[in-house]
């Protein structure tokens, strides 16, 4: 089916009209991420190791003559014996079970790494859905702004053509004007960058969306530092090296089989030309002292699964103090959030209608006028930044520990769960 540039442009408007939720994003960029479809590779590349690993010993085929293009009694093939074997080993110590093992532990290994990848993802999905949020909100307010600059203006204009303001306010509030419009423009171009940095974390070079949907200023109180340290021995991040040291414990027992010798057989058929006679030879062989010789091997995945505890507790520290600062940043960002929403703004709002007034009365300079405006616009900015720093440190705190804690539309906590 063909469709027409118009029509293809009119349906594009209609994508975009409806907004793109986190939800949505989320599942889009899951479904599509390369980073995660990396781990079905893996998942073959163990499952074609596991293959190998349950083979057991091969059987080999092997022919002896003896006798034969000698001197003597012995010159040309008239006393040849010919000997026809099959030979192969006998493994001891479990060593099949043990190479199979390793095989499994590095699936429940790969699942994990899955989990702690899947978790760093969606917290930059979040983080990016969020820079868009806070560029719309961001464009509301200099909107708005422009449309004060605007009465401002026209105000201005109103006086001096009464005479009662010089000219030089008139400029002023014409350039006011012209900034007002030049944020607008900005701030535009920024939410479409935003926007489209979150549809390319799906592939989408061309976003089919024009916003997002959300508020920013929907914030949940913090978990006490308590509450998100009891959690961390079950995050991701700790159970990575859980399943690690399983995968070298596992080593360490391949290790310990090879300290029980494997035996080598060896059966065949023996012809002996010169007596026109068959027999049956049979053999085995042990290695002596072997022992000793993978005392060195077990030691080495010793001492690698020590290394192994120690960077956990080590990661262990490092997540708690990035829990601390992350959380320490949500807590003083849900501070300004509130003081801003109920103790700077609405003052500040009243301040502007007042200034306003007095300014058409003529008891108020331009000056105090535009000052209080941009007092309050300062504030409004800070709220929007302040709103976002929480929302983000929230996704950190979620990628860290796997709770879901960022309060926007739809629920999006199961899915963090899952992954």
């Amino acid at each position: 089916m063909c469709i027409s540039g118009n029509a293809s442009a009119a349906l594009n408007d209609v994508n975009r009209a409806f907004p793109m939720t986190l939800e949505s994003a989320i599942k889009r960029t899951l479904i599509n991420n390369p980073q995660l479809h990396e781990f079905n590779f893996r998942q073959q590349v163990i499952a074609g190791e596991a293959k190998t690993a349950a083979l057991r010993p091969g059987y080999a085929v092997g022919v002896e003559a003896e006798n034969f293009l000698g001197s003597g009694d012995v010159s040309g093939i008239n006393d040849v014996e010919l000997t026809i074997t099959l030979s192969s080993v006998i493994e001891m110590g479990e060593k099949l079970h043990a190479r199979t093992n390793i095989s499994n532990v590095k699936r429940q290994k790969l699942v994990v790494e899955k989990q702690v990848r899947s978790l760093d993802i969606l917290a930059e999905v979040m983080r990016r859905y969020i820079d868009v949020l806070a560029g719309q909100e961001t464009v509301n307010a200099v909107n708005e702004a422009e449309q004060l600059a605007r009465y401002t203006y026209q105000a201005v204009i109103r006086r001096v053509e009464a005479g009662a303001s010089p000219l030089l306010e008139q400029k002023r509030a014409e350039a006011a004007l012209a900034k007002a419009r030049l944020n607008v423009q900005t701030a535009k171009l920024q939410l479409q960058t935003s926007i489209k940095s979150l549809s390319i974390m799906w592939g989408e070079q061309q976003p089919a969306f024009g916003h997002v949907q959300g508020n920013i200023f929907s914030l949940t109180k913090s978990p006490s530092f308590q509450t998100l340290i009891s959690t961390l021995s079950a995050s991701p991040h700790i159970q990575l090296f859980a399943q690690q040291s399983r995968v070298q414990n596992a080593q360490m027992r391949l290790a310990q089989t090879a300290n029980r010798p494997d035996v080598s057989w060896t059966a065949g058929i023996r012809r002996i030309k010169a007596i026109d006679a068959t027999t049956f030879v049979a053999g085995a062989s042990v290695p002596l002292l072997s022992n000793s010789r993978n005392l060195g091997d077990y030691e080495a995945q010793r001492a690698r699964l020590d290394t192994i505890e120690q960077q956990k507790q080590a990661s262990l520290r490092n997540l708690y103090h990035q829990v601390n600062q992350a959380l320490d940043a949500r807590n003083r960002a849900l501070l300004e959030v509130s003081t801003f929403q109920k103790d700077i703004i609405p003052p500040l709002k009243e301040a502007l209608t007042l200034v306003e007034k007095a300014y058409s009365d003529g008891r108020f300079s331009y000056l105090e006028w535009v000052s209080t405006r941009q007092e309050l616009l300062d504030a409004q900015h800070a709220l929007i930044q302040s709103a976002k720093q929480a929302h983000q440190r929230g996704a950190d705190i979620e990628a860290l520990t796997g709770i879901s804690i960022v309060s926007l539309p739809g629920d999006t906590s199961h899915i963090f769960k899952e992954h």
